[in-house]
């Protein structure tokens, strides 16, 4: 009887023909899920999401050189109203919504430039130019919201909208954008960076995701308020383990050109100081001193060395729950060179419903320099003893002292011709270099209350009021 059941199968042999036609079934198949993948991955990619309308430059407006004693409306614009709007000495103006910004030119509001990713959020942009002689960030910087991180970072030509640096980073959201000297940064609650003109990053602060080794991280303190500056830059915070008090810390911008042992990761501050009060807040700062204001034992500016000691006490007339109110970086404006006869600058801070300017001012010191090395004699005497005599030398050190307090104020100023124009209920107030209201220019305001903060471009005046952007001129 014959069976079937071979133990050892003999393959099934297919034809050439057949074989053929299933690998180009298959091939059809693999190209089609390739058309599939990538036509989902570009549909899905930031790169689709991302428009970019560039324009020619405009000329550099000239700046007004005397106060206007009228108003009148020249144009308006919606912005987004959390964000704000952005005023560049190039001669634009960038409003913003959800995803886009646009650079309007200053004189007529017309649409020059537009950037924007419609697949991410905005989570906040800003402006390091204070004139257009360089020396800081030129440009306009934004960051995009990405699962969950201001981790974007791009900047922009503020005359043309033209892509110049991007960078990403782990940006907590809800932090803000501060600018000084040649830097720009992002603060978070317990995280903060900092990055050079071209967004390469000097410096990590705070709680880092990644830490190169446990002891780099700055782990139990909050930060409430910062301020840049060329060499070093300040934070205010609140530390778990140091009580309730506001905490100044002095930091390097760049601690490895200051330190070859210290890089961007792990660094060691400058200087720790407990202020004494429960609310602090930055209101300026150099390379080697920060300006705060304090809410007790009563309202000051107190002014400290990069070493710790403080260096002057000035008891202000803000009220102690306006400093306390505060949250996030101190609302400021600095302009270069607005003080007759001063080398440097002033920096306007909105204090609740107070203006109060800080004046920097370039004072000689007397340092007090101790040799650290000596010269060993060819035939030392053992008799003999080596003294190593202290130098004193004579150092140019940029200090910081209050200019003025003014009530009344809607939000940060105009500056025409180096004189500031505050807003407040029934215009802007033309402000003398005491802080005293000279006189009213007045503005119609068709109802608006709330805050307004006003910039000069060119012979233009711009009022930020909530959503909307408006352009005055004389």
């Amino acid at each position: 009887m014959a069976h079937n059941d071979d133990p050892y199968p003999r393959a099934v042999t297919v034809p050439a023909r057949t074989r053929r036609r299933i690998d180009r079934l298959v091939a059809a198949g693999l190209a089609v899920l390739a058309v599939v993948v990538g036509a989902v991955v570009w549909f899905t990619s930031d790169i689709r999401a991302t428009t970019s309308n560039t324009s020619d430059a405009i000329g550099e407006p000239s700046a007004a050189n005397r106060v206007p004693t009228s108003l009148r409306q020249a144009w308006t614009a919606a912005t987004d109203a959390k964000l704000g709007a952005v005023t560049s000495p190039y001669g634009v103006v960038v409003t913003a919504d959800q995803h886009t910004l646009s650079g309007r030119d200053a004189q007529t509001g017309e649409v020059r430039w537009s950037y924007g990713r419609s697949n991410l959020p905005i989570c906040d942009f800003g402006s390091g130019d204070a004139d257009t002689n360089g020396g800081g960030v030129e440009g306009i910087v934004v960051l995009y919201e990405k699962n969950g991180w201001c981790s974007q970072v791009q900047t922009l030509e503020p005359a043309t909208g033209a892509r110049k640096y991007a960078r990403t980073s782990a940006n907590q959201a809800g932090g803000s954008l501060v600018f000084g000297g040649p830097y720009a940064g992002w603060v978070g609650t317990t995280l903060m960076e900092l990055w050079r003109y071209d967004l390469v990053r000097t410096i990590q602060y705070g709680d880092q995701p990644n830490p190169t080794n446990p002891n780099t991280r700055h782990v139990g303190c909050t930060f409430d308020d910062a301020a840049v500056a060329d060499q070093q830059f300040a934070t205010i915070e609140h530390c778990s383990a140091d009580g309730t008090n506001a905490r100044l810390v002095f930091n390097w911008t760049d601690p490895n050109t200051h330190d070859k042992e210290q890089d961007q990761y792990k660094h060691t501050a400058r200087a720790e100081i407990d202020t004494g009060s429960p609310a602090a807040r930055l209101v300026g700062i150099t390379k080697d001193r920060a300006a705060v204001l304090v809410s007790a034992p009563t309202p000051a500016l107190v002014v400290y060395d990069a070493d710790g000691a403080e260096v002057s006490r000035t008891p202000i007339d803000t009220p102690a729950a306006e400093i306390t109110a505060m949250k996030g970086p101190t609302p400021a404006l600095t302009i270069e060179g607005t003080t007759i006869g001063a080398p440097d600058s002033v920096r306007y801070n909105l204090i609740g419903s107070h203006l109060l300017a800080v004046q920097t001012e370039s004072v000689e010191v007397s340092v007090t320099v101790t040799p650290t090395t000596t010269t060993t004699p060819a035939h030392p005497d053992p008799t003999s003893t080596t003294t190593q005599t202290p130098t004193v030398n004579q150092e140019d050190r940029q200090s910081l002292t209050l200019r003025f307090v003014t009530a009344g104020a809607l939000g940060l100023p105009a500056i025409v011709d180096g004189t500031p124009l505050m807003p407040v209920d029934a215009g802007l107030a033309e402000l003398d270099q005491t802080g005293l209201p000279l006189r009213t220019i007045r503005v119609d305001r068709a109802g608006y209350t709330g805050r307004v903060d006003a910039a000069a471009v060119g012979a233009m005046i711009l009022e930020t009021r909530g959503g909307t952007v408006v352009a005055l001129r004389s």
